[in-house]
C-alpha cells in the first residue's frame, strides 16, 4: 500500500506545479514555485524505486533541486514586496542555496550514512548521533537562513495575495517535518496533509489575483495589470516622480441632461461613454485614473514608464474624440445636445497609491494633471487641445497641430500657449 500512497502524493504535487505554471506562466514568482512542486512530486514518485535499488544519489539531486527552487521562489517574493528604494539582499538566499548544495553533495558522497543515520525515523538515539548532524546542519541551515530577511518586514507590508501563499507554506512546514520524523507508513499521510494546507492558500491566492485582473482589466492597460500580478499591488503602485502625459475629457451638455433625464438614461449614457473611452486608453497603454461624472482622467507613462508617453497620449486623445463622437451621435438622434472636449498635457508628477481610510486609490499630483483638466474644460465640442510641451515631445507624428492664441486658465498665473489637433 505504501508505494501507492507515494504515487498519489507525487502525482498531486506534480499536478499542483503544472497548475500553478499554467495559471500564471509570466509571473517571476510562480515559475520557481511550479518547478519546486514538480520536482517534489517526481521525488515522491521515485522514492520507493530509489530506496529499493539503492540509488540514493538521484534522491539527493532531487532534494537539492527542491531546495534551490523553493529558496529562489522566496527571494523573488521578497523582491516583489520591496518598498520604494529598498534593495532586498540576495546573499541570505544564496547562502541557503549553497548550504542546500552542500547537503546534496554530502548525500551523494555518503549514501550509506544517509540511509543509516538520516533517512530513518528520528528517535532520541538518532538525535544523539553526531553523524546525524553532518546532514542536519546544512539541511536546517538551508531552511532557516531565508527567514532572516522576512522577519524585518512588518505583516502589513506584504501584498495580501502573496502573503497568503507564504502563510500557507509556513503552515504546511510542520507536516513536512513530521513526514521526515514519522515511520515510513505514515510519511505519505503527513506529506499529503502538507500539500492540502498549501493548496488551500494557493487557491485563495489565485482567486484574489483573478479578481484583481478582472477589476483592473476594465480600467487600466494590460501592462499595468501584468505589473500588479508580477510585482504585487504595493510594489506596482509605489509613490515616485515620473514624466508622463495626461489626457482629460468631459461632456458638453451633460449637466442639463442629468437634471432632466431619467436616471436610467443617464446611467446608460455614462456606461457607453466610459466603455468607449476605457477601451481607447487600454489599447494604447494608458491607465484610467478617474471616472468622475462626465469627466475622465487618463495617465500615460504611469505606473508603467513609457518613453513615448506624449505620442501615445496624442493618439489616445484623437481616438477618444472619434469614438466619443460615435457614442454621442446615437444620443443626439434622441434630441440631446451633447459634445466632448479633450485636453492633453505633459510634465513631471508624483504618482502612487493613496490610502484613504483603507481604500486604495492611484493618484497623480502635478501641474500636468490640472492643466489637462483645464484644457478639456476649455475645448469646444469635438476639439482636442494640447499644450506646447506635448506638441514638442510628440514631434512630427501623424497628428498635425494648429497653434491658437494663449488662454488664461484657472490656477495658472500666466496665459497658456495651446494647440488644437487638426480635424480630418
Amino acid at each position: 500500500m505504501e508505494p501507492i500512497a507515494y504515487l498519489v502524493v507525487g502525482l498531486v504535487a506534480i499536478g499542483m506545479g503544472v497548475a500553478f505554471f499554467v495559471a500564471d506562466p509570466h509571473s517571476p514568482t510562480s515559475r520557481p514555485l511550479s518547478a519546486f512542486w514538480v520536482v517534489l512530486g517526481i521525488t515522491f514518485l521515485l522514492n520507493p524505486v530509489l530506496i529499493g535499488m539503492g540509488w540514493f544519489w538521484v534522491f539527493a539531486v532531487c532534494e537539492t533541486l527542491i531546495f534551490l527552487f523553493g529558496l529562489e521562489w522566496g527571494l523573488r517574493v521578497a523582491r516583489t514586496q520591496a518598498r520604494q528604494g529598498e534593495t532586498v539582499p540576495g546573499w541570505w538566499t544564496r547562502t541557503a542555496q549553497a548550504s542546500a548544495a552542500c547537503y546534496g553533495a554530502l548525500s551523494i558522497a555518503f549514501p550509506g550514512l544517509v540511509h543509516d543515520h538520516w533517512k530513518i525515523v528520528w528517535t532520541a538515539a538518532t538525535l544523539a548521533d553526531p553523524v546525524f548532524y553532518l546532514f542536519a546542519t546544512p539541511f536546517f541551515a538551508a531552511l532557516a537562513l531565508p527567514v532572516v530577511p522576512f522577519v524585518h518586514r512588518r505583516y502589513g507590508e506584504f501584498d495580501p495575495a502573496e502573503l497568503l501563499r507564504l502563510l500557507a507554506l509556513i503552515a504546511s512546514v510542520p507536516f513536512w517535518i513530521a513526514g521526515m520524523i514519522l515511520p515510513l507508513r505514515l510519511k505519505p499521510i503527513a506529506f499529503a496533509l502538507g500539500e492540502v494546507v498549501y493548496l488551500v492558500g494557493a487557491i485563495r491566492y489565485h482567486v484574489l489575483q483573478g479578481q484583481r485582473g478582472q477589476f483592473l482589466s476594465r480600467f487600466v492597460s494590460p501592462e499595468v495589470a501584468r505589473a500588479v500580478r508580477e510585482r504585487g499591488l504595493a510594489a506596482a503602485l509605489q509613490k515616485n516622480r515620473v514624466e508622463l502625459s495626461v489626457v482629460a475629457c468631459d461632456l458638453r451638455g451633460f449637466t442639463a441632461f442629468a437634471e432632466t433625464g431619467a436616471p436610467e438614461e443617464v446611467m446608460k449614457l455614462l456606461e457607453d461613454y466610459y466603455a468607449a473611452i476605457g477601451e481607447v486608453v487600454a489599447e494604447r497603454g494608458g491607465s484610467i485614473k478617474d471616472f468622475a461624472g462626465d469627466g475622465i482622467l487618463a495617465l500615460v507613462g504611469a505606473p508603467i514608464p513609457q518613453a513615448d508617453h506624449a505620442e501615445r497620449a496624442v493618439a489616445i486623445a484623437v481616438e477618444i474624440g472619434k469614438r466619443g463622437e460615435r457614442v454621442l451621435e446615437r444620443w443626439r438622434r434622441l434630441g440631446l445636445d451633447l459634445g466632448l472636449g479633450v485636453g492633453v498635457a505633459s510634465g513631471f508628477a508624483t504618482v502612487g497609491a493613496l490610502d484613504a481610510s483603507g481604500r486604495l486609490e492611484y493618484g497623480a499630483v502635478g501641474p500636468a494633471v490640472n492643466l489637462a483638466a483645464r484644457l478639456a474644460s476649455h475645448a469646444r465640442a469635438g476639439e482636442v487641445l494640447a499644450e506646447s510641451r506635448v506638441v514638442g515631445l510628440a514631434g512630427d507624428g501623424p497628428v498635425r497641430f494648429e497653434k491658437r492664441e494663449p488662454v488664461e486658465l484657472k490656477g495658472f498665473a500666466r496665459a497658456v500657449p495651446i494647440f488644437a489637433a487638426a480635424r480630418g
